[in-house]
């Protein structure tokens, strides 16, 4: 682009060693530094990177907002999803390093649980293509010691625990911290509703935003927040067992309530492979309908209840009995009053998987957060937050190979170096003689993306599945690694 972009960090050495990094980490593939980097004067620029204090999780966070805005402006997004989730990083060796030495660990010490960082992805609505990230943020908790940690903090009673009091520093009265509302405690799941209230303001008003939440999401809260916020709705899968509130004053569960509602619809959904699990094709049944839902009973919201539409997608239990049976409940503010209502929602919802993708690529088979071994908890969370941009472009990558959409330009995830690049390489699994050949128009992300794929190792045969995100992974890093030789070399026409 000629138009000359803000600094993100105020210095131009931190923006050019940030940039740094991020091609490090995409050509190399790994979160690790001492991996990432060949160079030691590289690896010294990194670690000086990460520890300077001008650095932060917020600047990357804002850098990442401010792209995703960009290019919902600029591809014209007129309804987009914001997929949000919490991902747990655990670094077992870290943390007894840590412990040994006596210093201050960001974990969970109990269950040993690692850093966290909630996100939430901007997809638009109708490709299901990633634009960008609408809010980032990593923390971690400060635990007591294990030494000091009594059964009483951990047991399921939990109301009679201290901890699970607040006292008001102003007039010294003691209440259950449940019975104050959840974004004016110092709560993690106070995250799910400001990342909800910052995509809203940083994206354009006319842009309808439809937010989509696991079970974790289900909070009565965030259930009211398209009447706080402008032109925004709400998907959230149920796990609470709230209360439908009936005729004459009656009441009756939310599960068994959408449980009873007349089957308006019967169908087959592809259901993908995960840990332990195969993927298969599952016959299930469509409801759907509207409900009153009452709050629950501690009066700390002003809503006495919400009006909501549900879809319930539920496996016929006569066929499968086991655990994975679907029965997925959601709960949704957009009309739903047809079949294609329903369906739109399910798929809307569905879409949501492509975090749970991200946050695999992250981990083991992918970048290897977890392998991050720098001590300082500020210099952790930079590394990371680097890492999770190096990564958001090759699932982005990866999307826009499976949307199949040939509307998304390219230039979404690539520079022009790596698209004559991607161009050359083409050229090569094109040849007269090869039988299947790209089938995507020249210059959208799907045709890069499925070169991408046959650079990874793909075969683009039909007999063989569609690639996977690690594969896609391998291929980035071939082209990262033959785009920093031409940077390094000053060789770029060799691709003219």
């Amino acid at each position: 682009m000629s138009m000359k972009s803000p600094s993100i960090f105020g210095d131009k050495r931190l923006d050019k060693d940030y940039l740094n990094l991020i091609q490090e980490m995409s050509a190399s593939g790994s979160s690790v530094i001492n991996r990432a980097c060949k160079k030691s004067s590289d690896k010294k620029a990194a670690y000086r990177f990460i520890n300077n204090e001008n650095v932060t999780v917020r600047r990357i966070a804002d850098d990442l907002v401010s792209q995703a805005v960009t290019n919902v402006r600029q591809n014209g997004f007129e309804e987009v999803l914001v997929v949000q989730d919490t991902m747990e990083t655990v670094r077992d060796s870290v943390v007894r390093r840590l412990q040994k030495k006596g210093r201050t660990v960001l974990e969970c010490a109990k269950t040993n649980k690692g850093m966290r960082t909630h996100s939430a992805l901007v997809l638009d609505a109708r490709t299901g293509v990633p634009a960008g990230f609408g809010y980032l943020q990593i923390w971690g908790r400060v635990p007591k010691p294990l030494a000091e940690v009594k059964e009483e903090d951990i047991r399921s009673d939990r109301k009679r625990q201290p901890s699970y009091y607040i006292t008001d520093p102003e007039t010294g009265e003691t209440r259950y911290k449940y019975f104050i509302p959840v974004t004016e405690r110092d709560s993690e799941s106070s995250r799910w509703i400001d990342s909800a209230k910052t995509v809203r303001g940083e994206l354009p008003d006319d842009v309808h935003i439809i937010m989509v939440q696991d079970r974790e999401g289900d909070m009565y809260p965030l259930l009211t927040l398209p009447s706080q916020l402008k032109n925004t709705d709400i998907i959230v899968r149920a796990s609470k067992r709230r209360k439908v509130m009936l005729t004459e004053g009656k009441e009756q569960d939310i599960f068994e309530y959408t449980e009873s509602a007349k089957v308006t619809h019967s169908y087959r959904i592809k259901v993908g492979k995960g840990p332990r699990k195969k993927g298969r094709d599952a016959d299930v049944e469509l409801r759907y309908g509207k409900m009153r839902i009452r709050r629950p009973h501690s009066p700390i919201y002003p809503e006495k209840w919400v009006d909501l539409y549900f879809v319930r997608v539920s496996e016929n239990k006569n066929t499968r009995s086991d655990k994975d049976t679907i029965d997925w409940l959601l709960l949704t503010s957009m009309p739903v009053e047809s079949v294609d209502d329903a369906l739109k929602t399910v798929t809307y919802y569905r879409r949501r998987w492509f975090i749970e993708d991200f946050h695999r690529l992250l981990k083991k088979k992918g970048f290897g957060i977890e392998d991050i071994q720098v001590e300082s908890p500020h210099a952790f969370e930079v590394n990371l937050a680097v890492c999770i941009k190096s990564a958001y472009e090759v699932a982005l990558v990866k999307k826009g190979f499976d949307s199949e959409d040939e509307r998304v330009p390219a230039t979404m995830a690539f520079t022009p170096l790596e698209l004559q690049i991607v161009s050359r390489l083409n050229d090569e699994y094109n040849t007269p003689k090869k039988i299947y050949r790209n089938p995507y128009e020249k210059g959208s992300l799907a045709w890069a993306a499925w070169t991408v794929a046959c650079e990874g190792g793909w075969s683009a045969m039909p007999s063989q599945s569609k690639p996977g995100i690690i594969t896609f992974k391998r291929g980035i890093d071939r082209i990262e690694n033959i785009y920093m030789y031409l940077r390094d070399a000053q060789q770029a026409p060799i691709c003219g």
